[in-house]
């Protein structure tokens, strides 16, 4: 009897491990399996109004910015330095209403000029500027009125690279200045000569990148700040800007030339809108500026707005898509413009345009972990050039926050019609059988801003966090 309990005691040990083992299975194996789902989510009809991006009216016309989260600062170093080493901080926060813009979270584009034309006679530069140095040209022509300096003067230069140092160091208390756009030389900061009159001449190369290391030295990329380089200029690193748009010929020659003009060197000369089109349409996007560098700029003053909005829409709108614009100003739709269908079709093909088209869950048994993959697509026409932390949250049945965790997205790389997908982990237990829901969101980096996704039928929270997924309860 002994022997035989002896000969079959190693299957008997066998025999209870194997039940033990499937005890084991059956009580956790189904229900983490049951932690396994897909879901797919759609976007929203309307594009949500979101941070750094949209209309930038000009900030002096309070009413026209109610609307918008960009305002547009056009300053004149007469403005800013009426006095020698005297700069107008107070008087400028006042005029462009900083204090209450700031209040409301808004952000600001900002271009600094020289020469700005007018209807009457005078001078964007100081007065002790110009008794300094002189040497410049009065023009009245079909520009409008004004005084064009002498760019290549050294006091002009020098002047002019304090002034801009100045100007950094208010922009750089905070993180109000989102755009700086390269002006200073040329009408209104217009560096293409084609925007210049014989009087407005504007200088050298080798001259314009003196001004343009300036603004470099004065805004490096870790201020935050992104630079854009007045069109067809290639003198500074940043973006493209230019006050064009509904100039058929006039935009088409800068996004051919400039905005879609890559690292390689190899752009869409001046075929225009068809060749732009067509690589669009074989999503040969490249290094494309845009898709490293912001792109924005104003209407043109050639044509009226009412028209841009309305008869002329369809060119204007197809040099926005094309352009991949981030922000639209100075010159853009008033406050009673921007309520029209026009203006709001404009909208939708300006900047990003984010959402989660899809959450997958799964189980990951070596871990033991519940692992969220995220993918989001940008349904915009251009990246979120600012890095914002994406947060994961989590929440349990009771909808206390049980974990926060930052997901591994660089916006930056969210190109338009592109998706990218990005892993949340969250350790396994019991407890997440019982039920919990996911929340989402993409704040500035000093919580002060969030960005809307464009989920259909998910609003943010007063904190900015989309509750995207909520887990079945009956496991």
């Amino acid at each position: 009897m002994k022997r035989f309990i002896r000969k079959k005691l190693p299957y008997i040990l066998i025999a209870v491990q194997a039940v033990l083992i499937l005890g084991i299975l059956l009580y956790i194996v189904p229900g983490r399996y049951r932690l396994y789902n897909i879901v797919l989510y759609d976007a929203a009809e309307n594009v949500p109004s979101n941070p750094l991006t949209g209309y930038a009216p000009p900030a002096e016309r309070p009413e026209d910015c109610e609307g918008t989260d960009l305002v547009f600062i056009l300053l004149p170093f007469s403005e800013w330095e009426p006095r020698e080493g005297v700069f107008a901080v107070r008087e400028l926060e006042e005029k462009y209403h900083v204090a209450a813009y700031k209040a409301a979270g808004k952000h600001a584009v900002l271009r600094f000029v020289c020469d700005l034309p007018g209807e009457t006679e005078h001078r964007d530069i100081p007065d002790w500027l110009y008794e300094r140095t002189g040497g410049g040209t009065v023009y009245d022509d079909e520009s409008g009125k004004g005084y064009c300096p002498d760019y290549g003067n050294e006091d002009f230069i020098t002047a002019h690279g304090e002034a801009l140092r100045a100007l950094s160091a208010w922009c750089l208390q905070d993180s109000f200045v989102a755009y700086v756009e390269i002006g200073s030389v040329g009408p209104a900061g217009i560096w293409d000569p084609a925007a210049s009159s014989a009087a407005q001449r504007i200088p050298s190369g080798s001259l314009l990148r003196r001004f343009a290391q300036q603004y470099e030295e004065a805004f490096p990329p870790q201020s935050g700040i992104r630079l854009l380089n007045s069109a067809g200029s290639e003198m500074a690193a940043g973006g493209s800007w230019n006050d064009v748009l509904g100039d058929k010929e006039a935009s088409w020659k800068w996004i051919s030339e400039s905005v879609d003009y890559g690292k390689d060197g190899q752009g869409l000369r001046a075929d225009g809108a068809e060749k732009a089109a067509a690589k669009a349409a074989a999503g040969a996007s490249g290094d494309r500026l845009w898709t490293r560098e912001p792109v924005g700029g104003g209407m043109t003053g050639t044509a009226d707005m009412e028209d841009l909005l309305m008869d002329s829409l369809s060119e204007t709108l197809d040099q926005i898509r094309n352009s991949h614009i981030s922000f639209i100003g100075p010159a853009c739709p008033d406050a009673a413009q921007q309520q029209t269908n026009g203006s709001e079709m404009i909208l939708r093909n300006v900047g990003y345009c984010i959402y989660l088209s899809r959450l997958q869950t799964t189980v990951d048994f070596i871990d033991d972990e519940l692992d969220l993959h995220f993918t989001f697509e940008n349904i915009g026409r251009a990246p979120m050039y600012w890095d914002w932390p994406v947060t994961m949250y989590i929440y349990d049945p009771k909808g206390n926050c049980t974990m926060e965790q930052t997901l591994d997205l660089k916006l930056s790389d969210l190109l338009p019609d592109r998706e990218l997908t990005v892993t949340g982990s969250i350790p396994y237990s019991q407890s997440l059988l019982r039920g919990f829901r996911v929340g989402i969101s993409i704040k500035s980096p000093d919580g002060s801003r969030y960005i809307t996704l464009a989920q259909k039928g998910v609003l943010p929270d007063r904190e900015g966090i989309h509750k995207v997924y909520l887990s079945p309860r009956k496991y």
